[in-house]
């Protein structure tokens, strides 16, 4: 049996080594190509383009598709203004990132995992709204890139509940998360703070969202399984 194509989104740099040079580049930690080996599937790269019809051949191609993590989409689209606590990603990443959640939601029925800033981004695209800044909302803890089971999670549904149980301990490196779901998403996991920390779309077979990173906790059966089922979906 062929593995099912995981299509895998990238993210964006700018980088001008002096004035005048663009070396700016497209970016993928490794750990998400790995997770989709761990689940039984073959990653395949998405290159970030100008015109997000040009992948269209590609996702015709692909079974399902992970959104990679995100700096900080911009807080206009879902009905904010800048802050300063804000850690913009690149006009290039914003601008493909919002023409190609539209094309991956509202025109393929794929199975979709967003990680991190890619959960975040389903959930604008969707119509809900986010906390700008977790610390300035009296929310701590919730950025700790060092720890790789920085506090536990309380599971309340859905594939979560089948992989999870009731409870698993996650990583944290974020400052922005699920104020509001969108039109069609149900809030799977919270940390015991309340943060949201999992959802998924009940509109959907598979599509489904975490904040923390599980690319990086390969380790954890758990996770392994969450990957599992992900890969699983799209081959069906």
């Amino acid at each position: 049996m062929s593995k099912p194509i995981i299509a895998i989104c990238t993210d964006h740099v700018t980088h001008f080594p002096v004035p005048g040079r663009d070396r700016s580049y497209l970016k993928l930690y490794p750990q998400y190509a790995y997770a989709v080996l761990a689940g039984g599937g073959t990653p395949m790269v998405l290159p970030m383009l100008d015109d997000v019809n040009e992948l269209r051949p590609l996702l015709e191609v692909a079974a399902g598709v992970m959104l990679v993590g995100a700096d900080d989409y911009p807080a206009q689209w879902f009905g904010k203004q800048p802050a300063p606590t804000d850690d913009p990603v690149t006009p290039v990443r914003a601008a493909f990132d919002r023409a190609f959640i539209k094309l991956l939601m509202d025109e393929t029925d794929l199975p979709v995992f967003g990680v991190c800033g890619g959960m975040q981004l389903m959930t604008i695209h969707a119509g809900g709204a986010l906390v700008q800044d977790l610390p300035s909302a009296g929310k701590q803890g919730h950025k700790q890139p060092d720890q790789p089971q920085a506090h536990e999670v309380n599971v309340t549904g859905g594939v979560f509940a089948e992989v999870f149980g009731s409870r698993t301990a996650v990583n944290s490196m974020h400052h922005q998360a699920i104020e509001r779901p969108g039109k069609n998403q149900q809030v799977t996991a919270t940390a015991p703070d309340g943060v949201v920390e999992a959802m998924q779309h009940t509109d959907h077979r598979f599509r489904i969202g975490v904040q923390w990173h599980p690319e990086r906790m390969l380790n954890d059966a758990g996770m392994v399984k969450l990957f599992q089922a992900f890969v699983a979906a799209a081959r069906r």
